[in-house]
């Protein structure tokens, strides 16, 4: 599940006009950052995911497969033309 359709959950759960009076950001910046395809901002994400109590960790792979030129694709194997 992608992290913005968690978050959207979330805020679901515990209502949209609640979670942006307690961040203190408006209620309608909060909900056109939450819809689909938009650019959410990692301040944004980081200042939610404290709100409800969850941390972010990136965990680094063992092995990163690219391709001669670095590549990755979004599976994380290399990009093929």
């Amino acid at each position: 599940m992608a992290l913005e359709k968690i978050l959207r959950e979330l805020v679901k759960e515990r209502g949209l006009r609640k979670t942006a009076r307690d961040l203190g950001i408006d209620s309608g910046s909060l909900f056109r950052s939450l819809q689909d395809g938009s650019n959410l901002k990692l301040s944004r994400i980081e200042q939610l995911l404290d709100y409800f109590g969850y941390d972010l960790k990136l965990i680094k792979r063992k092995e990163v497969k690219t391709d001669d030129k670095g590549r990755l694709s979004q599976d994380g194997n290399p990009k093929r033309r």
